[in-house]
């Protein structure tokens, strides 16, 4: 039983980031939406601009979604460090969801080198990528 009360408090702290991650992306896009002074353009792909088609979009971001679920739960720890990559690619990847389902499209408002733009929700995924990165690395050479 003990094993199971750590499982679930780690759990719902993730959770608990999660939503405050969330609701800090959603915030600041609707800051940038009711602004007339921010550019801000409605992206209908995905990185860098790639658009698919709304079936195979749906299929990708699911699978994608439920596979992130999965390698946080199997890596689930009391350790925030090692949680905190998966935390933010789920904040990121369903806070630009909840965009696609409200408004159509995500939001984006931070331009990249004149050739895309780009919001704090990827900026999360990217982050959490580099930690899983820097993780397995960092393993491997122990």
């Amino acid at each position: 039983m003990r094993h199971f009360e750590k499982k679930s408090h780690t759990i719902f702290y993730g959770t608990f980031f999660m939503g405050l991650f969330i609701i800090l992306d959603q915030g600041i896009k609707w800051l940038v939406l009711q602004s007339e002074t921010v550019d801000h353009l409605c992206n209908y792909g995905i990185a860098m601009g790639i658009v698919l088609p709304q079936q195979l979009f749906i299929v990708f971001w699911g699978i994608l979604i439920v596979a992130v679920i999965h390698f946080w739960l199997k890596h689930l720890s009391e350790n925030f460090l090692v949680q905190l990559p998966y935390i933010l690619i789920l904040s990121g990847g369903l806070s630009n969801m909840i965009d696609r389902v409200y408004y159509g499209c995500v939001v984006d408002y931070i331009p990249f080198l004149n050739i895309s733009s780009f919001n704090v929700a990827d900026v999360f995924i990217t982050i959490g990528a580099v930690l899983i990165l820097w993780q397995n690395f960092k393993s491997s050479k122990n």
